[in-house]
């Protein structure tokens, strides 16, 4: 959406989107698929053709994103839903990730949508507020089979910091703690566990000895991380140039 400069309301989003999920499916058919719900703040989305709603939000990252904005506008999410609904009954490997979401009454509203729609796939929950660390048994209770910790807004709302700041480390005691008990759990409730993110090396060193199932690194920082040549990874430029063209769509409407 954010390549082609229009949001989930439009024909042309909604076709590329179905169209880049199936592929997925298609290529990787003998591995689960996770589709995570869309992640945008509120100035991405301000600048997107067919916005469903335009409005300011001062502190934006702790504001309506994620799952938040689609309970918020819950026709325009459910168009999201509807595509890999529809998509879920011809790939049995898609399921779904809930972004930013913060208790379980929230899952139960997306539950029910999912429902309306007649999806086939399992749902899972970013770990990134902290409450739901601490609601992780009611969570499990909703037969959630995928728990996906996003290491960097966990860190930012644990440690009261913000990405860049001298006190926001991943590194920090408390984050490794709700790693591991959050992994530990996973293994108790025959839940996957995973942490993604933008993952230092230093971090990595330390999370790839926990019992987690998956450790899911950004693209661009795969090269770096696992000692790989950098030409193996194309479209690197074209995922600078996409975050540019956003940023400058942004400064031009300010």
């Amino acid at each position: 959406m954010r390549k082609i400069g229009k949001y989930i309301t439009t024909h042309d989003a909604k076709h590329t989107l179905y169209a880049y999920v199936e592929s997925v499916c298609q290529k990787y058919n003998k591995q689960e698929v996770w589709y995570r719900t869309t992640e945008f703040v509120t100035p991405e989305i301000n600048v997107l053709e067919g916005v469903d709603a335009i409005f300011e939000e001062k502190h934006y990252i702790l504001g309506m994103r994620g799952v938040r904005r689609g309970l918020k506008f819950k026709e325009t999410f459910k168009e999201e839903l509807r595509l890999i609904s529809d998509l879920s009954t011809k790939y049995s490997n898609l399921n779904i990730l809930i972004p930013y979401i913060k208790d379980p009454d929230e899952l139960k509203e997306v539950i029910s949508l999912l429902n309306d729609l007649n999806y086939k796939g399992k749902y899972g929950i970013m770990l990134e507020i902290p409450s739901v660390y601490l609601l992780l048994k009611e969570f499990s209770e909703l037969n959630v089979s995928n728990i996906t910790i996003g290491i960097n807004d966990l860190t930012m709302l644990t440690l009261g910091t913000f990405r860049g700041s001298e006190y926001h480390d991943p590194t920090h005691p408390a984050i490794l703690k709700i790693i591991r008990d959050t992994a530990c759990f996973g293994k108790e409730s025959g839940i996957e566990v995973n942490v993604a993110g933008y993952i230092s090396d230093k971090l990595m060193r330390i999370i790839e000895n926990e019992e987690l199932d998956h450790i899911i690194l950004h693209y661009k920082d795969i090269p770096d991380l696992l000692a790989l040549p950098e030409t193996d990874f194309p479209e690197t430029e074209l995922l600078k140039q996409i975050k540019n063209k956003t940023k400058q769509a942004i400064e031009e409407r300010q």
